[in-house]
């Protein structure tokens, strides 16, 4: 008796089987999730092993290597966005005249430097975030580069700054001429919510935030080491349109841009696809706990869920719809300048209604986009959420769209606007609760 209450107890609080010799796993170390002890199945892994056995991806230079990779995975060259600071896996790669490019879509992350290897961070429907690296340097003759799970990325990724659940990063720094950040000047984790003089410290910036000054385009000297003072001085003075004057642009693919729009997309994506990430581990550990606790007790595993673990799948839900709907975007009086190419590839797949309004309409004055809801709403990784997930926000969203009052912390969100929202959602989301019929 004494054994059962105790393995009860254990249930309830969350503690079992999760105790290790070093202390408590991380949630994604835990049974259901076991991150590191399940192999991935997602669209990168497929479309590796599928190289494998027809042989694509086996031959050309590193460049042609990764334009292949983009066009099967359905990632825009336009994307492209360039960081020249050393926080990354391939620092010794990286300096202000090699920078790291990254390239993006709704579902997939690419980030390549010359001379090294292409890193994948992807969507996995049971594991959440996953990175591999795709082994550029010692690929064999006429053979497909070998596709490597990079467990260390984790370090970074799945630490306090992503709430230790792995995630997607960036970073803001001041740095040096060869690309290291000054750790002592302070560094930033960007998000929608950042003002922009905190953005884009050690990459590279083309086009404007109009009369909003950044730390992009230019490295730091340190002046006062004592309290962390430093000086920035720009490669160039005023807005930049190509960086083909700063240094060697023709390996990249996209030539001298880092679009500041896609950097700023970028940065939602990622705050939107942690969350998702969050939500959707968080919902099968709940699950998994519930069941557990059911069996403990004898009950069948399908009966209601407990109170504590409605309020935790409530508040998690709450916490996509935040992110999602732009809730603590900043605001930038002036317009967002940026080159047409970027956004022409962001909007070629857009979901519109009937009367062509989509969720990847762009505002680029006063704020990103003209209908905030995001994108994401449409990506892998918001559909593969788990059922009591995905329909417990899409309720909730219902809600907010049609009963403002109800909602107090999305009053910026117009009576037309919502409406709007509403009317391309209801007409472009497959799969709606009963909630919006």
């Amino acid at each position: 008796m004494k054994e059962k209450l105790a393995a009860i107890l254990l249930v309830a609080t969350g503690m079992l089987p999760w105790i290790s010799a070093s202390g408590f796993e991380p949630l994604y170390e835990r049974a259901p999730i076991l991150y590191n002890q399940r192999e991935p199945d997602n669209r990168v892994t497929r479309l590796l092993a599928q190289a494998q056995k027809e042989g694509f991806l086996s031959t050309g230079s590193d460049r042609e290597i990764l334009l292949e990779l983009l066009a099967r995975l359905e990632v825009p060259l336009e994307s492209q966005v360039l960081v020249f600071s050393k926080t990354s896996a391939q620092n010794s790669h990286i300096a202000p005249n090699t920078p790291r490019a990254i390239y993006f879509s709704d579902d997939v992350y690419i980030g390549w430097v010359q001379g090294g290897e292409i890193e994948v961070a992807s969507l996995d429907e049971r594991l959440g975030m996953v990175f591999h690296l795709i082994k550029l340097t010692d690929r064999k003759d006429h053979r497909p580069p070998e596709l490597v799970r990079e467990r260390s990325c984790l370090n970074c990724h799945a630490g306090s700054a992503n709430q230790d659940f792995p995630g997607l990063m960036v970073r803001s720094v001041y740095p040096s001429d060869s690309g290291l950040p000054l750790f002592e000047a302070g560094t930033f984790h960007t998000h929608q919510s950042s003002p922009i003089h905190e953005r884009w410290g050690g990459w590279y910036v083309t086009g404007e935030v109009e009369s909003e000054s950044h730390l992009g385009n230019a490295i730091a000297t340190v002046v006062n080491r004592k309290v962390g003072g430093v000086t920035l001085q720009p490669f160039a003075n005023g807005r930049i349109d190509t960086l083909e004057t700063l240094f060697n642009a023709r390996p990249y693919p996209h030539g001298g841009q880092s679009d500041v729009v896609a950097l700023m997309l970028l940065e939602h994506q990622a705050g939107v696809h942690n969350v998702l990430v969050e939500a959707n581990l968080t919902t099968q550990a709940t699950l998994y706990r519930h069941a557990e606790m059911k069996k403990a007790f004898g009950e069948p595993v399908d009966g209601p869920l407990s109170e504590t673990n409605e309020r935790i799948l409530d508040r998690m839900a709450e916490k996509v719809l935040h992110e999602m709907l732009y809730v603590d975007e900043v605001e930038v009086p002036g317009g967002i300048e940026g080159g047409v190419a970027f956004q022409n590839a962001f909007r070629a797949n857009a979901k519109k209604s009937a009367e062509g309004r989509s969720l990847k309409d762009f505002r680029l004055y006063g704020r990103l986009m003209k209908y905030r809801c995001s994108h994401l709403i449409y990506s892998e990784a918001f559909e593969n959420l788990p059922h009591e997930m995905r329909t417990r926000i899409l309720d909730k969203l219902h809600s907010i769209l049609t009963r403002p009052t109800s909602w107090p912390d999305y009053a910026h969100l117009a009576d037309s606007e919502r409406e709007h929202l509403r009317a391309i959602l209801a007409e472009t989301l497959p799969n709606l609760p009963p909630s919006w019929k």
